[in-house]
């Protein structure tokens, strides 16, 4: 064992002693074998971040976007179809709405600025099983035309109270109407991209004013499958109910049907086709480097020919 370990100590030290002979040699060898090690890296790190890490909630593969399908082409929901959908289903939970990330100008209390906020029903947080820090999360008995309620980021109380601990039950206006603080969220909470956001702004959908369900494209519907359901068996029932929802509103909802799609898939589907021939590309890149390190390594022993026969 002793003999062993001197010989590679002995092998070791001779190829550093080599490669410190020929500093340029050395140099475009790390730099080649860098550049291709480097780049993948950088692409499986994204591949990881997107593609195979679970999101950030409890049970994330319970959780399920729920689309409209009409022609083959899906699209969010009218608002008050996802209330019709939480009274007839049997497999979901609950099914909340959520808007994507929106710029609302906020007043009182500080310099005016445009924060962005998300609109969310009440139960959103319920579904993903998430908690505030501090507080709790708004009621939709306290969703008024003139004031409300509204859940801030820890980013937001952090920036704009200098994390202040009597936050609770502060007020200032959010796109002109009187807004109560009740709760703050963990840090880095961010659904569902990940994009800033400094404040949820509640919505309720069984308000008067979606009736008209004119309101397609603006609410994702998200729900959380009941234990032991299958996602084939809640798109059964979905189809049983987009039928019913066809005959009860035939002018807005002919031919709309439903599909059931888990929320990663949902969110992250697109970049496989984009991540994937990339993570090709870059793995092509690192068995050029390979090729070209080898070239060089076998040019220089031509040129050491008579060496090593000596050697030998």
């Amino acid at each position: 064992m002793l003999a062993w370990l001197e010989t590679l100590w002995m092998d070791f030290s001779y190829a550093c002693r080599g490669l410190r002979k020929s500093p340029g040699f050395t140099l475009v060898v790390v730099l080649s074998l860098a550049l291709g090690i480097g780049a993948n890296s950088t692409i499986f790190s994204v591949l990881n971040a997107v593609m195979f890490r679970p999101l950030p909630y409890d049970q994330p593969g319970r959780l399920m976007m729920i689309w409209e399908v009409e022609q083959g082409r899906k699209m969010p929901p009218p608002v008050a179809e996802i209330v019709d959908w939480n009274k007839q289903n049997h497999v979901f939970e609950d099914i909340a709405s959520t808007s994507g990330t929106e710029a609302a100008p906020l007043g009182g209390g500080g310099t005016p600025e445009q924060i962005p906020v998300q609109y969310v029903s009440p139960n959103f947080f319920n579904v993903l099983r998430v908690k505030p820090v501090l507080g709790r999360t708004f009621l939709a008995s306290e969703i008024h035309d003139l004031t409300q309620t509204v859940v801030i980021s820890g980013e937001f109380w952090q920036r704009r109270f200098n994390h202040d601990p009597k936050i609770l039950g502060k007020t200032f206006t959010v796109s002109g109407v009187v807004s109560t603080v009740v709760g703050v969220m963990p840090p880095g909470f961010a659904p569902f991209y990940g994009e800033k956001i400094d404040l949820w702004y509640p919505i309720d959908p069984a308000g008067d004013r979606y009736s008209k369900r004119d309101d397609r494209g603006w609410l994702l519907a998200t729900g959380r499958l009941k234990p032991n359901v299958t996602m084939g068996q809640a798109q059964s029932e979905m189809d049983v109910i987009a039928h019913h929802l066809e005959l009860a509103y035939p002018e807005v909802n002919k031919g709309i049907g439903t599909k059931i799609e888990p929320l990663h898939q949902a969110l992250f589907g697109w970049s496989g086709q984009a991540l994937y021939p990339l993570a090709g590309a870059v793995c092509f890149v690192l068995l050029i480097a390979c090729v070209n390190v080898a070239n060089l390594l076998l040019s220089r022993t031509e040129t050491r020919r008579k060496e090593q026969a000596v050697r030998a």
